[in-house]
């Protein structure tokens, strides 16, 4: 029992990185983040078990503390995981499932509080595509270099406006207004609002794209399907950012 406690506490662990990282998609997403504390809470009995078997027979129970400690850890992360990616992915896979056959959303998405959620974890993939832009003007002022994390199909339209980016933008980006600091951005969905097109033109989902947006400056990206990787669709005003 005690070996099996820390495997449990293992694969724990995997399942709530996993988990993590796999918030955008759908059911795959869940079952790893919800998974993770049972697997871990089930680890947590076991240890418990193996220790009282220990004692009874007065052998040691180094590893079945060892278990139980490595399994309280992981459920204390993987919790936190569960409450935050895992009820994310559940709205997405929520909203994936009431799609009609059609393959539109059966109700506008702009809406839903897993897609708000989506918006806001994003923020991170597009604070570190403009801080990739950036760096890339550092060396290449034309914008050449910065345009690997565009849509290559709308890459040529924002060379000229890419070295804009500064550390504002940047800041702004990854930060909601509702923290009340400044510069900040507005998160939203792209399906259901004037931009849509912009995905839809693209071939991209637009309930899967993100607008981000701070005064006049603004940036869109999306998470394609096709190629499995967030790239950007759009990029308005950069030195704008309020």
């Amino acid at each position: 029992m005690p070996i099996a406690a820390l495997v449990l506490g293992g694969v724990s662990f995997l399942f709530m990185i996993g988990g993590f990282f796999l918030t955008a998609v759908p059911i795959a997403g869940s079952i790893l983040s919800f998974g993770a504390p049972l697997l871990s809470l089930t680890g947590i009995v076991l240890a418990g078990m193996s220790m009282s078997q220990a004692k009874q027979t007065g052998e040691s129970n180094g590893m079945a503390v060892a278990g139980l400690v490595m399994n309280i850890v992981a459920f204390l992360l993987s919790l936190a995981v569960a409450l935050t990616c895992g009820l994310c992915n559940a709205c997405l896979t929520s909203a994936e499932m009431n799609r009609d056959a059609t393959g539109q959303a059966a109700a506008p998405l702009g809406d839903s509080l897993g897609n708000q959620f989506a918006a806001s974890m994003n923020r991170i993939s597009v604070s570190m595509k403009l801080s990739a832009i950036k760096m890339g003007c550092s060396t290449d002022p034309s914008g050449a270099q910065a345009m690997q994390g565009f849509h290559p199909s709308v890459a040529g339209q924002y060379q000229a406006v890419a070295c804009q980016v500064n550390d504002a933008f940047i800041e702004a980006v990854g930060r909601g207004c509702d923290e009340g600091q400044h510069p900040c951005s507005s998160a939203s969905v792209l399906a259901g609002t004037p931009d849509a097109s912009r995905a839809t033109n693209l071939g991209l989902d637009p309930s899967k794209c993100y607008a981000y947006t701070s005064g006049t400056a603004k940036v869109i990206g999306c998470n394609n399907e096709q190629t499995q990787q967030f790239q950007l669709i759009h990029l308005e005003n950069p030195a704008a950012a309020m």
